[in-house]
């Protein structure tokens, strides 16, 4: 393995982990400063794209998936010291998100009126959501080619960079926000389409500044496949991991779906508490996805380089990290909760009940921590399957009746429904952990079918050592025949 290799498998957790965590943190700036300035619109406007994210949801869903999958894969390649692969398998990443980004973009654009409808919206609410969602629609494949310079980023271990395009994306955000809204020096007054404006201008710019520091300041290469079946043949270890972790994402993003046409029946203040909660409670998750991300890159190698053993430690620190961090972050949040809330709204009626929502989110957070921790480990090594086949159970047969349950039946409300999704995360979270213990990941990598390297017995050693030394003997009377 080369130096390069060893240094990001043997790097800390945490030099790894803290670019993720700012990259994250700026993304979560970009979903705070979004609700600012549509809650400065309105309520009404905050709360009807909030209805309409989980929508949005399904792309990010799709792409983050994708690019765990191609990250996985050339971490596993880097591990193993298979270069000559790597560049291709880049390539292949960026074509599958195009595509993938292109028919996204193409169902959002012409569907948009149709799911508004779908989440239980009329008059101005589904108005503005089918404004908001056709206009950032026409940008997710720019965010789609953006997930996949990412990835190679990610897989390299320099997180740093993506941390830094994240951070351009959040400024150019932001001023975009401020000029499109109400319409500053001279720009047009778009209201909620100039907020998705804003989010389309700054995946753009994010993505220019990525590329630019892949090719021309990392120099890292990346090589399209000139043929179908080169295509095919390295998209398939993608894919294997992908397509079966996308099942897990993608249910949860239907889930939420059904679950916010169930919050919808609550009234305004319900959805509006929702939207605003998990703004605020982002900062915990995005904590976890941080974690999950590190662990996961420094997984990945472990597992391409055969360090089985390194790569269940890694994951034990990660654990623990990760859960002392979330419980951290929540019980902050319980703190200055109706400070925090009071950015958003002064609607004390939505204080209470996202103060709620937080005591409830202890538990689900801790559930979070193993379900995003170990899962992404499970998926970075080749393991992708049992996870989705897990999620998808316990979202659909298990949190979705709970969730009826508890939010509808017995008219616990919103919060019932917060229920049901924390001890959803729970299951899932012991599930995978069960899982991990087995070992059966030890098995699952990209390199796992290759002949492994036989050990020669002693007496194998024996027998080559005497014929070495029996080739001495000849080789030394030849030479000696010929002076």
């Amino acid at each position: 393995m080369s130096k390069a290799n060893q240094s990001v498998a043997d790097r800390s957790l945490l030099s790894l982990t803290w670019p993720i965590f700012i990259d994250l943190f700026f993304i979560f700036m970009i979903n705070v400063t979004d609700a600012w300035f549509l809650s400065q619109i309105s309520d009404t406007a905050a709360a009807s794209v909030g209805a309409i994210l989980p929508i949005l949801g399904i792309a990010f869903a799709l792409y983050s998936t994708l690019h765990q999958g191609g990250s996985s894969v050339a971490s596993q390649r880097i591990g193993a010291g298979d270069f000559h692969k790597l560049a291709t398998t880049y390539g292949v990443l960026f074509i599958i998100l195009f595509i993938g980004g292109l028919l996204l973009t193409a169902l959002m654009c012409i569907f948009a009126p149709t799911f508004a409808t779908w989440m239980g919206l009329s008059d101005d609410m589904a108005i503005m959501a089918s404004i908001y969602l056709s206009t950032i629609g026409m940008g997710t494949w720019i965010l789609a080619l953006r997930f996949a310079a990412a990835a190679v980023l990610t897989s390299q271990g320099k997180t740093n960079w993506n941390m830094w395009s994240t951070l351009v994306m959040t400024i150019v955000n932001i001023v975009f926000n401020y000029l499109l809204v109400d319409g500053k020096f001279g720009f047009p007054a778009l209201g909620v389409k100039g907020v998705a404006l804003a989010s389309v201008t700054a995946w753009a710019v994010s993505l220019c500044f990525t590329l630019v520091i892949i090719k021309k300041h990392l120099k890292f290469k990346i090589s399209l496949p000139n043929n179908w079946l080169k295509f095919k043949n390295n998209s398939a270890p993608i894919l294997k991991i992908a397509m079966p972790s996308v099942l897990e994402p993608m249910s949860w993003q239907f889930t939420q779906i059904l679950m916010t046409v169930m919050i919808v029946t609550m009234g305004e203040i319900a959805l509006a508490t929702r939207i605003y909660s998990f703004n605020l409670l982002f900062t915990a998750v995005l904590y976890g996805f941080a974690v999950s991300a590190g662990v996961q890159i420094k997984v990945a190698h472990y597992i391409g380089a055969k360090r089985f053993d390194d790569a269940h430690q890694q994951l034990m620190q990660g654990l623990k990290l990760g859960l002392v961090g979330a419980m951290i972050f929540v019980f902050t949040l319980l703190a200055f909760s109706e400070q925090l809330f009071a950015i958003f709204t002064d609607n004390t009626d939505i204080w209470a009940m996202g103060k709620m929502i937080l005591w409830v989110a202890i538990l689900g957070e801790f559930g979070r921590s193993f379900n995003l921790i170990v899962g992404a480990s499970l998926r970075a090594s080749g393991d992708a399957r049992y996870v989705s086949i897990v999620g998808f159970s316990i979202m659909w047969f298990v949190a979705m009746p709970l969730a009826w349950a508890l939010g509808l039946h017995f008219a616990y409300g919103l919060v019932g429904i917060w229920l049901a999704m924390s001890i959803d995360e729970c299951i899932r979270g012991f599930f995978s952990f069960n899982r991990w213990q087995t070992g059966k990941w030890r098995t699952k990598g990209v390199y796992m079918d290759e002949v492994p390297v036989h050990e020669p017995s002693i007496n194998e050693r024996i027998d080559c050592q005497e014929a070495n030394e029996g080739y001495d003997i000849i080789n030394h009377e030849s030479q000696s025949n010929k002076k």
